[in-house]
């Protein structure tokens, strides 16, 4: 019986997303951006997602026999639109990383919040020596998580980014001993449902309206556009002085 390739739980209050393709380092299908898709559907509710991979590896990059044999301008685009799904839900995503994280794989964890990165964990943008170019959002993505000139550096050379220098750099907010990976993301997810979810998804709006904006301008919209308090305000409030 063949395996799902993706998989969604919910274990206290967190819905977690799991690449299930171990074998083959998680590498991507189209199969599994259709099985993304279908999950990430269900997932407007939710208060925090985590993104992770079974097996030795978060993902190895789009599977190359897929990709010789399936691609077409509609499955990029579909690709393109689950990571933009997954960037774009309104509650605070985590991507937990440990061994490869290539190529597609980077761009896959580009769409989470927050990466905490294993010590095992290695980044790196393999585009350019298949003659490729990216098409998953990674030209976006990772310049504005390390800035310009470094991400230029990291997609020309195609070198591995270990799991300390990524958090180093900013590309991971984090980088844990590998056997605590899985502990330490619950922690952080604890802390996250700890808050305020309505709280997390007005202050992840207004990031996402403002990207880009000048200072000025984002400052005015922040003043404009906030939802201000909200209704857990006062008890929060009782508990926090309490």
């Amino acid at each position: 019986m063949k395996s799902e390739t993706v998989l969604l739980s919910i274990v206290d209050g967190v819905h977690t997303i799991t690449l299930n393709r171990p074998d083959k380092l998680n590498a991507l299908t189209g199969e599994m951006f259709a099985r993304l898709q279908d999950h990430l559907a269900g997932l407007d509710d939710a208060s925090c997602v985590h993104l992770r991979a079974n097996g030795r590896s978060f993902c190895a990059g789009h599977d190359l026999d897929d990709l010789a044999a399936s691609e077409t301008y509609e499955a990029e685009r579909l690709a393109n639109a689950v990571i933009e799904r997954l960037a774009n839900l309104p509650c605070p995503v985590v991507a937990s990383v440990q061994g490869h994280c290539f190529t597609g794989g980077l761009e896959l964890a580009l769409g989470a919040d927050i990466i905490v990165a294993a010590d095992t964990a290695e980044f790196a943008d393999t585009h350019s020596r298949g003659d490729l170019v990216p098409i998953w959002g990674l030209t976006q993505r990772l310049p504005r998580r390390v800035g310009a000139y470094k991400a230029m550096e990291l997609m020309f050379t195609g070198r591995r980014c270990k799991g300390e220098e990524a958090a180093a750099i900013g590309l991971a907010n984090l980088c844990v001993p590998a056997d605590t990976l899985d502990s330490r993301v619950r922690e952080l997810c604890a802390m996250i449902l700890a808050n305020s979810a309505r709280s997390h998804r007005a202050i992840k709006k207004l990031l996402l309206d403002t990207e880009g904006m000048p200072l000025a301008q984002g400052l005015a919209w922040e003043l404009h556009r906030t939802e201000g308090h909200g209704p857990e305000f006062l008890a929060r409030l009782a508990s926090l002085r309490g």
